[in-house]
């Protein structure tokens, strides 16, 4: 079976420069949702709580700063 897919340029630059190549991407995600693997979402969720779980336990904080100033910040670099 042939599948065609219209993806903007954009994106597929941006994939590309990110290092992913996009065909091969795209046909493991189908991979992935034919074969019923469990739940990204999940899976998703499952590693949030983790994480926050491990920011409970060892006091974690991100000291005051908000997610905007942090990624301005990093934005620098």
């Amino acid at each position: 079976m042939q599948v065609t897919l219209n993806i903007p340029d954009d994106l597929a630059a941006q994939a590309q420069e990110r290092g992913f190549v996009l065909e091969t991407y795209v046909r493991e995600l189908m991979r992935e949702d034919l074969s019923g693997n469990p739940d990204r979402n999940g899976q998703r969720r499952k590693a949030v709580e983790a994480m926050l779980d491990f920011a409970e336990r060892h006091a974690a904080t991100l000291g005051g700063l908000g997610l905007k100033s942090m990624v301005h910040e990093g934005h620098k670099y």
